[in-house]
């Protein structure tokens, strides 16, 4: 009834009021900056009069005001208006529904704040979530559309406002709640995180919501109600497109090209399966990031050479464990028996889609291979002659002997 009484209030031309929830919007548009100044002040202190009419009693001092211009309209210095005797500044942003709003609809100032939010969000989600053990895939995926709606909140608004530093903020949190989701390390690539996660990027999601609102939108502006079913079938369609602009971006992928080179063909399938689980020792074979010879070399930074530590190759890599090393030919052997072909990551994570009773295979060898090396690796690290790069410490323990690593 309040907000009744607000919005019934005659208006000025270029004036409107905006009520939801409990806050309360006065917009007013102008040809120059004065005009829209007077039409605010007069409009703002209209609906303060309206309030307290109601009995209420209003804060002025709380009210926020933002100026809406083009590339070479901005406010002047010192820009404000006055209400009722309150100075009320014209500030480059303002907060309205949990949207932080700025003059030119580019939303930098909210990503940026939602940036720390999300990071928190997810880093605290992420201690519930540790690698071994712990919440099952179920739960792990419900951790992560925690974050990932609180990062598409309101998304239909500024999607179209997406601009490649807005993407990069959005990347960041959604890659550290990926890669608690699959259990991987925190050096997979954000792109690599988010494939194995089935996780589509946050900005190809967000133009799916936008779709299906703008729809919607279209159908009331009709005077029509928008079917479940047809609303349905315009968030299929949306869904496939992302899909299929997802493929098309990780046609070149800057990392995780390993990953992406054996789940991208795959991709739908990969979406829609309805078994197998990611553990710790599946995952570190589906990235390249565990216990090899040249991720301990180049990236953990724990290994003086990037040697095979079992066979005495010269480079030990995920495919080097999967498909080469002679030390695990007898699992290899009942890998491949079972997938009926040769063994590659590509045609295992095809098999492993297609059939439970491979994906269980697989699953065995990591466990096996991965368990076995990384026996062998923490056996290394506490061998009395073991260099002291390779020696297992707490805290800052690289940086004091990172000299010591070839260049």
């Amino acid at each position: 009834m309040g907000f009744d009484w607000l919005l019934r209030c005659p208006l000025l031309p270029g004036m409107k009021i905006i009520c939801y929830a409990d806050d309360t919007l006065v917009t007013a548009r102008g040809k120059t900056f004065e005009e829209v100044c007077r039409l605010a002040a007069v409009g703002t202190s209209l609906v303060v009069d309206r309030i307290r009419m109601l009995g209420m009693r209003v804060s002025i001092s709380k009210t926020e005001a933002l100026l809406f211009h083009g590339p070479r309209r901005g406010p002047p210095r010192g820009a404000h208006i006055a209400v009722q005797g309150t100075v009320i500044e014209v500030k480059p942003c303002m907060k309205y529904l949990g949207l932080t709003l700025d003059g030119r609809w580019k939303f930098e100032t909210h990503f940026k704040q939602l940036e720390v939010r999300l990071v928190k969000a997810a880093a605290a989600l992420g201690r519930l979530l540790p690698n071994i053990g712990g919440p099952e895939s179920v739960c792990r995926r419900l951790y992560g559309g925690i974050v990932r709606s609180m990062a598409l909140y309101g998304a239909p608004i500024w999607v179209h406002s997406l601009t490649p530093v807005n993407k990069v903020l959005l990347r960041r949190p959604q890659k550290i709640i990926a890669v608690r989701v699959i259990r991987g390390y925190r050096t997979v690539s954000w792109t690599a995180a988010t494939l194995l996660a089935g996780d589509p990027p946050w900005e190809l999601q967000a133009e799916v919501l936008a779709e299906v609102y703008q729809y919607r939108a279209l159908m009331n502006a009709q005077g029509v109600l928008a079917g479940a079913d047809e609303v349905r079938r315009i968030r299929t369609l949306a869904q496939s497109v992302l899909v299929e602009r997802w493929k098309e971006d990780l046609e070149s992928p800057i990392a995780g090209s390993w990953t992406v080179l054996a789940v991208r063909s795959h991709i739908e399938r990969w979406l829609k399966r309805k078994h197998g689980t990611l553990t710790f020792r599946l995952v570190q074979i589906l990235t390249g990031h565990g216990c090899f010879g040249k991720y301990l070399h180049q990236t953990a930074r724990r290994e003086l050479t990037p040697v095979c530590h079992q066979c005495g190759a010269t480079e030990d890599t995920a495919h080097h464990t999967l498909a080469e090393c002679a030390a695990w030919s007898p699992q290899r052997h009942i890998l491949s028996s079972t997938i009926g072909r040769a063994v590659s990551l590509p045609d295992v994570v095809d098999a492993m889609i297609g059939s439970e009773t491979c994906w269980t295979v697989m699953l065995s060898f990591c466990e096996t291979v991965m368990g076995l090396k990384e026996a062998e690796e923490r056996a290394r690290e506490e061998a009395a002659d073991a260099p002291l790069i390779r020696r297992r410490r707490q805290g800052r323990r690289r940086r004091r002997y990172a000299h010591l690593l070839p260049p």
